[in-house]
């Protein structure tokens, strides 16, 4: 459990070493020893093992300076930082790093009139900025996983974390779920979703029925099949986890079966197969919209943004895929029409000649759970010979879904263990939901 450490400010005569200095259990967790640190004035070095594999992590002063953890630097209360941004000089060199307990102390050269910053061991090595730390950032969807709903609540309403985690985590891991078991009446589905937050409320407001409707608001409300899709990619924020829930799916019915596929997927083998298509793709932007002025509530909603949205290490970030919502194309050359189309037809032909396509009948009490930035889905044409096919279903945000995942996770694993949250490496921060995090 104890190591020895160096600690070495550079151009000091003499060599520290501090003897038993005891790791942070989610440092031991992780296999990591920290075995050096390294003042080089102009950076902090650390150097670690882990694996059986030293490392060395460098942190830049501005970066170590705006992340200090302290009550002068941080709202004790909120976490929030509260150093002033034009205080701090772009000339910042670190004087000299201290040991106290589990903390580094910087203090900062006198011309920088910056407070002494104080950094948890446990947090430099968690929050350590490298391109290299991510290898898997979202699981392949092959195939469907079932959860009961009984085993989330019990029949007195109570609660399951560990279940309800188990099941969030599947979802930001591999973007679909089936929940079975629902009783079947109205709202629900709502219920269910609130078990993880709060429902999003759209133009289809917080609850929407999905049956033959003689005058339609949406495909979806016909017999007709239905493309492999995303809802609402007219919003800026369209939804993040959609819920369907089969209310009643009459024996009658010939077709109408789900189909999902993992958007990811097929996007990240595209752009191996087709790389120019690709980027084209990723370049030219689409139209999504939903204008639709003869309903309730009036609609005029036009957004335009690419297919394939990347980060800034040419990562997935976002999938953008609604062919019956689109339209025309703007503010483009006709070269680069041409290039779209071309790109389209191909990426469409990518998406329903998958292999990885799955396919399921809802059956009564079944709720479809799945990441609506991710996981494209679509509908099998159906007749309904006098049956009726009725399913009920709500949107989370993206962003609050993963948040409450998030917090699942630092509750089941850490909470009791008295961390602070932001010390701690949670495995689910770094997986890929749709949501444009750059991460």
């Amino acid at each position: 459990m104890y190591k020895k450490l160096s600690i070495l400010n550079q151009n000091s005569k003499s060599l520290c070493l501090i003897k038993k200095i005891g790791l942070p259990l989610s440092l031991h967790q992780q296999h990591v020893e920290i075995l050096k640190i390294n003042n080089k004035k102009s950076s902090l070095e650390l150097t670690i093992k882990k694996e059986n594999n030293e490392k060395i992590l460098s942190f830049d002063p501005h970066w170590l300076r705006f992340n200090c953890q302290s009550i002068k630097s941080r709202q004790v209360s909120t976490g929030q930082r509260i150093i002033p941004v034009d205080e701090v000089p772009d000339n910042l060199i670190i004087d000299l790093i201290e040991k106290e307990n589990e903390n580094l102390k910087i203090k900062w050269n006198s011309e920088s009139k910056q407070p002494e910053s104080v950094l948890p061991l446990e947090y430099l090595i968690n929050n350590y900025s490298s391109n290299m730390d991510i290898e898997e950032r979202f699981k392949p969807c092959k195939d469907l996983k079932f959860f009961n709903f009984n085993e989330l609540v019990d029949t007195n309403g109570k609660r399951n974390e560990e279940k309800i985690y188990e099941w969030l985590e599947h979802l930001v891991l591999y973007g679909l779920a089936i929940v079975k078991n629902l009783p079947t009446e109205n709202n629900m589905v709502k219920k269910l979703a609130e078990l993880i937050a709060p429902v999003q409320n759209t133009i289809y407001d917080q609850l929407f029925d999905v049956k033959v409707d003689k005058n339609p608001i949406n495909i979806a409300y016909s017999n007709a099949p239905l493309e492999f899709h995303m809802d609402l990619m007219y919003y800026e924020s369209a939804p993040g986890i959609q819920f369907l829930h089969c209310l009643k799916f009459d024996h009658e019915i010939n077709g109408g079966e789900s189909l999902f596929t993992d958007s990811f997927v097929i996007a990240e083998n595209f752009g191996r197969e087709h790389p120019q298509l690709f980027d084209t793709l990723v370049q030219i932007p689409a139209t999504f919209q939903k204008i639709h002025i003869d309903r309730t509530r009036p609609v005029y909603m036009v957004y335009q943004r690419p297919h394939i949205v990347l980060n800034h290490r040419k990562n997935i970030m976002a999938i953008n895929w609604a062919p019956a919502f689109e339209g025309p194309l703007s503010n483009l050359s006709q070269a680069e029409i041409k290039a779209y189309y071309k790109a389209y037809l191909a990426f469409s032909k990518a998406i329903n000649s998958s292999s990885k396509i799955l396919e399921y009948k809802l059956q009564p009490g079944d709720v479809a759970c799945f990441n609506n930035r991710r996981i494209l889905h679509a509908r099998n044409g159906f007749v309904q010979n006098n049956g009726v096919r009725h399913f009920q279903g709500c949107y989370l945000n993206i962003d609050e879904f993963k948040s409450e995942a998030l917090v699942k996770e630092f509750e089941i694993k850490y909470s009791k263990m008295g961390k602070n949250v932001n010390h701690v490496k949670l495995n689910l921060r770094n997986t890929v939901v749709g949501n444009n995090d750059y991460f």
